[in-house]
């Protein structure tokens, strides 16, 4: 498995400073003025967006314009071409040109005037980029940016001297420190992880380019090492996910199927504990990494030695069985993802394709889900339902399965990702929780497997999810139960992420428009629409539609399914 993630917690001794701001240092800067004025026009840019500002800031200083007059579209990706051309105009703007950089009467591509502009003015080296037409990354954007303005006008605010995954050998290392210490970006999350080669959006770009031109907009960081974080990282060939360095070295020889397995050094139990404590110390620390770590494939039994602190653990699989599974299941799904992750994808869109991918390629197992009900166990036939092998290879598992393959395939994709346990509808049930931004949003992908309402259960917010989900705490190790900070925001649930959200008071416009030209839509609404009115509003629709026709509809905690039979 190719190595893709670290460990997401890091020890980054990033001290914040405040140095003193040099006296007019934003002279120029006032040349950014309003040119355009905002009336709502970008239909795709809702109130609760966290870039709505900046997307109207840049709109209305005439840097960033839409797609069309009535989209943005934010979660776009961005090409060398007009990162430069933005770069080019704040330039010419900050420079107070008052006439704008020309266009007209040119024999090459469109964006050539702004190249030469931005090699006449040093925002680039010549001959830097032989490719214009490819999706920018972060480091080649931060590598622009860095001399659209003067250097005066990019003085630290902030001491960071480590950021995770920027080094001196990281390609414009130099420029993408200058950004973080002036305060124009802080990463993607609090240990301030960049991603210098992920590809950057419309709507971050817009973010950039208004810290850049509006110093009221930088960002004062202080980068920190959490406790009680996250580790999820490749050792050995396997990619290993814990809640501490213990019990990462416990999952690290239990995916190995290390029989004997010695503690000396490891902490996981005060040595004054008596042997019960120590015991249940070691089941809560052996649920979790069990859980967590899918290869590991099962375990029956462990016993534990407080002379020679040496931990005995029983397989469900012999070490033989057990590396024949984990290279089966390792080679599929390099395969899948080799199949349905595409260059340019951004982290919601493989995060996407991997749900849906599992989603067409599994048939959920009821058989197995019955005989574990009725008889809280299985026959050994079902074995595999109840793990990613019997969801990759075989196409058929239970919750368990589904999760587990979610997970390994996130894992290869670079989506932080954990296993969650508990209840649904008083049924034991297994879903996952994928990190966004540092904050935690659950995924169902059992139950996004289905034709109404499908995909209704992708980075679902804590606010909606804890209705009908009730996580128990086998999953995580009792020291860390509810230490990860979970997500409220429902910009990135699947439906608003589709532009599929529908204020309530625009129900019946939508569904009206909608239901004439399919035979089945599925949007999502506010969570606290009752089902009284729904009802009101399809009757209002019926009464608007010619001929016969009638409405069957599905509906749970805001998403809404609704078939027409004509």
């Amino acid at each position: 498995m190719k190595t893709i993630l670290k460990i997401i917690k890091i020890t980054l001794v990033s001290a914040f400073v405040l140095t003193a701001r040099p006296v007019n240092a934003f002279a120029e800067v006032s040349n950014f003025t309003k040119v355009y004025e905002y009336t709502g026009n970008f239909k795709d840019i809702k109130d609760t967006d966290w870039f709505r500002e900046d997307v109207i800031s840049s709109f209305e200083t005439g840097l960033l314009k839409g797609k069309d007059t009535s989209t943005f579209d934010p979660y776009g990706n961005m090409t060398l071409a007009e990162a430069i051309t933005l770069a080019a105009r704040v330039n010419n703007i900050y420079k107070g040109n008052t006439s704008p950089i020309d266009n007209q009467n040119i024999t090459g591509p469109w964006y050539q005037p702004y190249v030469d502009y931005a090699i006449e003015s040093g925002l680039m080296v010549e001959g830097e980029f032989r490719n214009f037409d490819k999706i920018a990354s972060r480091a080649e954007v931060a590598y622009v940016f860095c001399n659209a303005l003067g250097k005066e006008n990019l003085y630290n605010i902030n001491n960071i001297t480590s950021i995770p995954d920027v080094d001196k050998d990281t390609l414009y290392h130099e420029e993408i420190f200058t950004l973080y210490n002036s305060g124009i970006v802080a990463g993607s999350d609090r240990y301030g992880t960049f991603n210098p080669d992920s590809f950057i959006t419309r709507a971050e770009a817009s973010a950039i380019v208004n810290r850049v031109t509006d110093e009221e907009k930088r960002i004062e960081a202080r980068l920190v090492n959490d406790e009680g974080d996250v580790l999820i990282n490749e050792i050995d060939g396997f990619t290993v996910t814990s809640f501490s360095p213990d019990e990462q070295y416990i999952a690290s020889q239990m995916i190995k199927g290390k029989h004997i397995i010695n503690m000396s050094g490891h902490t996981l139990f005060d040595q004054q504990d008596s042997r019960n404590e120590i015991v249940e110390s070691l089941k809560d620390f052996i649920l979790s990494v069990n859980i967590q770590n899918p290869l590991i494939l099962g375990i029956d039994s462990f016993v534990y030695n407080d002379a020679s602190q040496l931990l005995t653990v029983n397989y469900t699989y012999d070490r033989e069985q057990q590396k024949s599974i984990q290279d089966a299941v390792k080679e599929k799904v390099q395969e899948i993802a080799g199949e349905i992750l595409k260059p340019g994808m951004s982290y919601i869109e493989r995060e996407i394709a991997i749900n849906n991918y599992l989603t067409s390629n599994i048939e959920y197992d009821n058989e197995a889900a019955d005989q574990l009900i009725e008889e809280g166990k299985v026959d050994e036939k079902y074995y595999d339902s109840f793990n990613a092998y019997g969801a990759l290879i075989n196409g058929i598992a239970v919750c368990e399965g589904y999760s587990e393959a979610f997970k390994l395939l996130c894992d290869e994709a670079g989506i932080d990702c954990i296993i969650v346990t508990g209840e649904l509808e008083v049924v034991g049930h297994a879903w996952n929780r994928v990190r966004i931004y540092d904050k935690w949003y659950d995924v169902d992908v059992t139950n996004n497997d289905r034709e109404d309402m499908a995909n209704s259960h992708i980075n679902i917010p804590m606010t909606i999810s804890d209705q009908y989900l009730l996580e128990d705490s086998y999953y995580i190790t009792d020291g860390n139960m509810g230490e990860l900070e979970r997500g409220t925001s429902e910009q990135y649930e699947y439906y608003n992420y589709m532009g599929k959200y529908v204020e309530k008071e625009h129900m019946y416009d939508y569904i009206a428009e909608n239901i004439k030209k399919y035979d089945c839509i599925t949007f999502r609404t506010s969570s606290d629409l009752t089902m009284e009115s729904l009802k009101k509003t399809l009757t209002r629709v019926l009464d608007n539609i010619s001929g016969r026709s009638s409405l069957s509809y599905i509906t749970n905690i805001g998403v809404v399914y609704i078939e027409r039979e004509r």
